[in-house]
């Protein structure tokens, strides 16, 4: 039987508690720069494009979305790295010290990175060759039968509905099968296709709570982003709370992992067996 939601957010809270100040210190070193120059790169972009002339205002923007890249790729991955292995040793009464913690990055940034990289490339080329298939029968449906866009506007915007009916699900879909790759990544030390493997079959009868959860994260994050977007006073504000929002979801997705591995039944015997004393083997309800 599948955990519910609110079983993983407990669990996620109990963990968080055992260790506040790891986490705290974690969330300041990591995710509230992050959170915070989140926040103002869309302040700044906007201001950039009203103040100055468009080809200094394109080039500025593009150094701006380059900086904004480096920049979030290195906090993003210190902090994921960081909590998600906190958290699993934590879930196995094994917590790890901040040394430790921050140590681990040397580890598993590359293999992130690169694994990263693998998966956009195989996305690349799933949506280019939709995107190409489905440019084909639009071009035939025009081609065939006559059609002049000019005088027939709606029908591009039927067609976008298409693309937005068939992009949708397919993105909500590779999304949740792809939600533990990183954790994986992190915890077992495997990277390039295993990791997209193992996410593929441990979400396995677990797909409508990780739904869920992306449903309540990203609903929160959105609002949050739209609260400060025209505000600094708001992006001081809110930035601590942006903060800690994406700490809870690191520990989430890893507290989610380990409840992936028991329902496949992954965990007896594993990293810490049954004989370790402490260590949360039975998680899921019978």
């Amino acid at each position: 039987m599948a955990p519910k939601i609110l079983d993983v957010l407990s669990k996620s809270k109990r963990i968080i508690y055992t260790q506040p100040r790891h986490y705290l210190t974690l969330s300041l070193i990591f995710l509230l720069p992050l959170s915070f120059f989140s926040l103002i790169f869309q302040l700044i972009r906007k201001h950039l494009q009203q103040q100055q002339p468009p080809p200094t205002s394109q080039t500025n923007i593009i150094s701006l979305y380059l900086l904004f890249f480096l920049f979030s790729s290195i906090f993003s991955y210190g902090a994921f790295i960081t909590i998600s292995r906190s958290v699993y040793h934590a879930f196995f009464n094994q917590p790890i010290k901040l040394k430790e913690a921050i140590k681990s990055i040397s580890t598993s940034f590359f293999p992130l990175l690169a694994t990263d990289i693998v998966t956009f490339v195989i996305l690349f080329f799933i949506f280019f060759l939709l995107t190409f298939l489905l440019g084909v029968v639009l071009f035939l449906i025009v081609y065939l039968g006559d059609i002049n866009l000019t005088t027939h506007p709606y029908f591009i915007m039927l067609f976008s509905m298409v693309l937005m009916l068939v992009f949708l699900p397919l993105v909500t879909y590779l999304m949740i099968n792809l939600s533990l790759v990183k954790v994986i990544v992190v915890v077992e030390s495997v990277w390039g296709l295993e990791p997209l493997r193992r996410s593929w079959k441990l979400v396995k009868g677990m797909k409508m709570l990780i739904l869920s959860i992306f449903f309540m994260f990203g609903f929160l994050q959105l609002v949050l982003g739209l609260i400060t977007r025209y505000s600094m006073v708001l992006i001081l504000v809110i930035s601590p709370i942006l903060a800690m929002l994406s700490l809870c979801n690191i520990v989430v997705l890893t507290v989610l992992y380990i409840y992936c591995k028991e329902k496949h039944g992954e965990l007896a015997g594993e990293e810490f067996g049954k004989d370790k004393e402490g260590a949360s083997l039975s998680l899921i309800p019978l």
